[in-house]
């Protein structure tokens, strides 16, 4: 069973696309879920490839593995800001690489 990652989903649409392993997008609708959950974008899931209504390639008998993160939305986890220390350290790098530059 292939395997990707929920790019983006309009619950209030009800339809969405997913992203393969491979990096193809496939188009899924929200009646293709199963137990009937709407998906969240990073959401990892299982699927058939088949066909939809449109006759482009969709993902059919989706399930979900793993639920993205509930506090961050896009299912991506973002590093940290910087701390001011280390935007000074950088500042002070770049400024000493381009005095040895002149």
């Amino acid at each position: 069973m292939p395997t990707g990652r929920v790019k983006v989903f309009n619950a209030d649409r009800n339809f969405g696309f997913v992203t393969t392993a491979d990096g193809d997008e496939l188009y899924v609708a929200g009646d293709q879920v199963n137990g009937g959950a709407a998906l969240r974008s990073g959401d990892e899931v299982e699927f058939e490839v088949g066909e939809s209504e449109g006759g482009r390639r969709a993902a059919t008998a989706v399930t979900v593995t793993k639920q993205a993160p509930a506090d961050n939305p896009v299912g991506r986890t973002m590093a940290p800001p910087p701390s001011w220390e280390e935007l000074e350290e950088r500042e002070r790098q770049r400024r000493m690489a381009r005095r040895r530059r002149r």
